[in-house]
């Protein structure tokens, strides 16, 4: 029974054994094969100390850093590690980098529950997105839980914003991010907004994590299915929680969904029919689109969550990357 008291029936549905679909490449079959055979990343309980979250995330930040060799051999680049505005970052300089678009530049805000994927296991995506966008990108690597929950990430990235508008146009400079990064792109622009500061020419939040209670239809639909983000109920879950402290995950700013989308830049969001964030995706597509932003949703056939950062041999996350960087292309200036 919900809140209005109204009585409603729920659907059972019977096991059933997905097949990686001939509907995609073969490289994009061959990652969803990949999956179904990894263990699953796991966590007995919700860890309860400090050190317990760090042993976790040691053992998942391992297989980020395990493709850092094949990235920089497939996508030439260099990374200079610099401090912005006292925030870690990198910035990412592409062997593609196109001199007429040195007027711009891109802020990454990377994936992982804000919990994982912290120190040099941060780039991945920033080097996918500078080589497609032939742009320079600062990838930045912000405060984490559980040792600095919100608001420390949303501090970390607009520390950085502000830094970076003291030597850019604003709407030369585009912010994107997968996942957590991609709830902190959008979370950054409502705290933006109430701070009275310029905002980013435009915006490009992939399978963004925008609702951390859970609410989320695909979060039930997609539990299993997905082969990257397997279950929000053990890790989802616990990773909201720990991020969230005593600001609470229904806070607009942990969950950007409760958010005003009013004002927002163009905006291009990326998803996948296997995604367990699907539903948060097209939660703030519609937001946006209410809202009057200018937004676009791609839906990639057979995706798990982010799989395009992790499938990157495959022409389905060559799509996924040149449509986010035509993105930029259209809408950012200089």
């Amino acid at each position: 029974m919900d809140d209005a008291g109204q009585t409603f029936t729920h659907r059972q549905v019977p096991a059933k054994t997905l097949h990686p679909p001939t509907t995609v490449s073969p490289q994009l079959r061959r990652s969803i094969s990949n999956l179904a055979a990894a263990p699953r990343l796991a966590m007995d309980g919700m860890p309860q100390t400090a050190d317990a979250w760090r042993a976790f995330v040691a053992t998942a930040d391992a297989q980020a850093l395990a493709l850092a060799p094949i990235l920089a051999s497939q996508f030439p680049h260099t990374v200079n590690k610099t401090t912005i505005a006292g925030v870690t970052a990198r910035e990412i300089t592409p062997g593609t980098l196109d001199p007429a678009k040195a007027g711009r530049l891109l802020i990454n805000l990377h994936g992982g529950g804000y919990v994982l994927n912290g120190g040099e296991a941060s780039t991945g995506e920033a080097i996918l997105g500078a080589h497609y966008s032939g742009m320079k990108v600062i990838a930045v690597d912000y405060r984490m839980a559980p040792d600095h929950p919100f608001p420390a990430a949303v501090d970390d990235a607009v520390a950085v914003w502000r830094a970076v508008i003291a030597e850019y146009e604003p709407a030369s400079v585009g912010v994107f991010g997968t996942s957590a990064g991609g709830g902190l792109t959008l979370a950054l622009v409502l705290k933006l907004k109430e701070l009275g500061l310029p905002l980013p020419g435009a915006l490009a939040p992939s399978t963004p994590w925008t609702d951390l209670t859970g609410a989320s239809d695909s979060y039930a639909v997609n539990a299993e299915v997905d082969g990257i983000f397997s279950s929000f109920d053990t890790i989802g879950r616990a990773m909201a929680a720990v991020y969230a402290g005593e600001a609470g995950v229904s806070h607009p700013l942990v969950s950007p969904i409760f958010g005003d989308f009013s004002g927002f830049p163009p905006t291009i969001l990326t998803t996948g029919t296997r995604d367990i964030l699907l539903s948060d995706t097209v939660r703030a597509y519609r937001a946006m689109r209410a809202a009057g932003v200018e937004a676009r949703l791609e839906v990639h056939e057979a995706m798990s969550h982010a799989e395009y950062i992790y499938a990157f041999d495959s022409p389905e996350s060559a799509v996924a990357f040149s449509d986010i960087a035509a993105f930029f292309d259209r809408h950012l200036v200089g």
